[in-house]
């Protein structure tokens, strides 16, 4: 089913999701660089600003993601998988921000605030992970948010991928 954030027929959340991906994985790379590494600051200092750069991106991708899922994805068969994949993401941001608050003015650069921060940073890259591979489902099996071939082709899934609440099953 066609996003309806898109640019010339592209949709524009997964074209935008790479950029906070990247991010959130070089700050923990950079965390482990400044433990390996006998606390070189520098280190620090790019995984502080990298986490800013990953939460601040995440947010601008997020945009179009909120207008998928309330125009196509809640109206899908995807839903259930449309909404883990929209928690895990904002879990993300959530971890990168309490990690942000611990490391400002070099809170946590040795002992228990570093060992805490280098977790929050792995479970964040973690909960994208998976969020990412929801993603992925929803693209690749579900079809949420693919340009169809043809006009025929776009009415035979929005068909075939409309809701349909189950017996037993309260509407939402």
């Amino acid at each position: 089913m066609r996003s309806k954030f898109s640019v010339l027929g592209h949709p524009v959340h997964p074209a935008l999701v790479a950029i906070p991906i990247g991010l959130l994985v070089w700050t923990l790379v950079s965390d482990i660089v400044y433990v390996a590494s006998g606390t070189d600051h520098m280190w620090y200092d790019i995984a502080f600003w990298t986490g800013i750069a990953a939460i601040g991106t995440a947010l601008v991708a997020a945009l179009p993601g909120f207008g998928d899922y309330f125009t196509v994805a809640l109206n899908s068969e995807a839903r259930d998988m449309a909404t883990a994949h929209m928690v895990l993401n904002l879990g993300t941001v959530v971890l990168f921000f309490v990690a942000m608050m611990l490391m400002l003015d070099d809170g946590a650069t040795s002992g228990g605030r570093l060992g805490f921060t280098v977790v929050l940073h792995v479970l964040g890259v973690g909960l994208a992970s998976l969020s990412g591979w929801l993603g992925g489902e929803m693209v690749f099996r579900h079809n949420i948010g693919m340009v169809p071939d043809d006009a025929d082709l776009e009415r035979a899934e929005q068909r075939q991928h409309e809701f349909r609440p189950q017996a037993g099953r309260v509407s939402r």
